[in-house]
């Protein structure tokens, strides 16, 4: 009677610790949509601003880039919300405030953003903690007037 105590006991204990090996972090099983929405959502300041490779910092003073959002499983692509503050040039490549959704995540930490008006972004975060988004602007005419002063390939850095 007392081996099958034992082995019963022995039994019960391989079940419990078979349960809690089974057990754990579930961080890696969530989407890469939620990871990634996760390292953009935050306030980014610009370190460095170029349109077809001029440095047009300058014209963006201050410029801080906000992304924001809660997770959606039912729809994980998005939208999304970003909003600008600071000076930023008349026109700008830059809507005040809109929406935007993953057209496709990459490997690592790279992307590709669709805002609501139609611009794709590639965007890439170092390893260092920098955002850099690169995009073209066919029509981007947001503050403005002469369109050919903010049409063309930017590319913004943000810490």
């Amino acid at each position: 009677m007392n081996k099958i105590k034992g082995i019963g006991s022995i039994g019960v204990l391989m079940i419990v610790a078979a349960f809690f090996t089974n057990c754990g972090d579930d961080k890696g099983s969530d989407p890469a949509e939620k990871i990634q929405l996760d390292k953009l959502s935050k306030t980014w300041n610009i370190v460095s601003a170029s349109l077809d490779g001029t440095v047009r910092t300058g014209d963006f003073t201050d410029f801080k880039l906000t992304i924001s959002g809660t997770f959606n499983s039912n729809n994980p692509d998005g939208p999304y919300n970003f909003s600008v503050s600071g000076s930023r040039p008349t026109p700008s490549p830059w809507p005040g405030s809109g929406t935007w959704t993953f057209s496709s995540i990459g490997t690592g930490d790279t992307g590709t953003l669709l805002r609501n008006d139609d611009v794709s972004m590639i965007y890439t975060i170092s390893s260092n903690g920098q955002l850099t988004l690169s995009f073209t602007c066919s029509s981007c005419n947001y503050a403005g007037a002469r369109t050919e002063q903010v049409n063309g390939n930017w590319i913004f850095t943000f810490n």
